[in-house]
């Protein structure tokens, strides 16, 4: 076991190396680029104009939360379900033609990240301290809390579909980092569902601030924390194999290509994703469609970050700013919130090659962020007044 933490210590190690990567978008087949936007420069950091229905594409867009919120998810039962915690840390539902629900009194605070599995049924809240921060899973059905382990780093929740799991999120795969040691984590994946649940260790090895992705049945991606100030690799762990290797976007094996500012969101069935790489500092940034293996399939022909798309296929849904400030640094100053965008959200078909506009106006301004698609309607959250909105498709 020590000769294998040690191997793997090493091949991580090799994240920090590099000489960067030619990327194999220009020998791929491009996703036809959206309209030129005649719009002039627009003033950043500005709050939204009223929300005014003057065109037939403002007309189907609606606010759906009370208040601003820090995140929200869909819990799809018969009717889907649209939870959020708001920024004080407290669980409401949306009720249409209603008051939001408060569906919790108790704040939570200092809230990180939360994740949903794909059927919105388990919640996972990162919240606490940064350098040693809490995990508590909770119930969309039951209401119920259940706080993780101590000393648990990042965390995902099984996908949907994927044999041999029977439902959605019925297992969770975390790192653990054993006490004393802050160099090594443990893999762990635990069940969710049973009378006496089970833990099991998948292995062990060297780590520093890795997200996980669980992207299909046996494979777990490890993500780590995006910068354009540094190149970085993305990982895939075969938990039933017991390996863990680089992803690699030209395909070639047994040759690792880290990245600057790399950003990767994967569909719910982990097929397809949208990554994103910069050049250093933030220079000419560019979107590329990948498998599953990490291969890139496609390179976009627009700039915008996977956090602001919806991944399915073969439709996905992107908020594509219309203007990018030429000293903009991404990721970093998006995820700051030192700069703030005015965007058009637009449909790629990736198996027709086209592109179809869905709101390109330009009040009530919207920076949008963690879309999703329920019942033809596309949710997210408008950064300039973080509050849920929808619009019809």
């Amino acid at each position: 076991m020590k000769k294998s933490i040690i191997i793997i210590s090493i091949i991580l190690g090799v994240i920090a190396m590099g000489l960067g990567v030619y990327f194999a978008w220009k020998k791929s087949r491009a996703i036809l680029a959206p309209p030129v936007s005649n719009q002039q420069p627009t003033t950043y950091n500005q709050q939204p104009a009223n929300l005014q229905t003057t065109t037939g594409s403002q007309q189907r867009l609606k606010i759906l939360s009370d208040q601003p919120i820090f995140d929200y998810w869909i819990y799809s039962t018969s009717s889907a379900q649209v939870f959020y915690l708001n920024q004080e840390g407290k669980i409401f539902k949306v009720k249409e033609n209603a008051d939001d629900e408060a569906i919790t009194s108790e704040p939570i605070e200092n809230l990180q990240m939360i994740k949903s599995s794909s059927d919105g049924k388990w919640v996972l809240i990162k919240f606490g301290d940064f350098i040693s921060p809490k995990f508590t899973i909770f119930n969309s059905e039951t209401k119920i809390f259940e706080l993780l382990p101590e000393n648990i780093t990042a965390a995902a929740f099984s996908p949907d579909g994927s044999a041999p799991l029977t439902t959605s999120g019925s297992k969770i795969a975390y790192l653990e980092k054993p006490t004393g040691n802050s160099v090594i984590s443990n893999l762990v994946i635990k069940d969710l569902i049973g009378a006496k649940p089970k833990t099991v260790k998948v292995l062990s090895f060297s780590q520093k601030d890795f997200d996980l992705d669980w992207i299909s049945a046996e494979k777990i991606v490890l993500i780590p924390k995006p910068s354009a100030f540094y190149q970085v690799s993305a990982w895939i762990v075969d938990t039933k194999k017991k390996t863990i290797n680089p992803i690699n976007p030209l395909g070639q094996t047994g040759s690792i290509s880290p990245i600057n500012g790399l950003m990767i969101k994967w569909s719910r069935n982990g097929k397809v994703g949208l990554q994103f790489s910069s050049q250093p500092e933030g220079r000419e940034g560019r979107l590329n469609l990948i498998n599953e293996e990490g291969v890139i399939q496609a390179g976009l022909d627009f700039i915008t970050l996977p956090d602001k798309c919806f991944i399915s296929e073969p439709k996905i849904y992107c908020a594509i700013p219309k203007d990018i400030p030429a000293k903009t640094i991404l990721p970093d100053d998006y995820l700051k919130k030192a700069v703030y965008f005015r965007d058009a959200i637009y449909q790629i078909d990736i198996n027709q090659n086209t592109i179809t506009e869905v709101f390109t106006e330009t009040e009530p301004a919207i920076d949008a962020t963690h879309l999703n698609l329920v019942n033809n309607k596309l949710l997210f959250i408008n950064r300039y007044d973080d509050k849920l909105y929808s619009i019809e498709l």
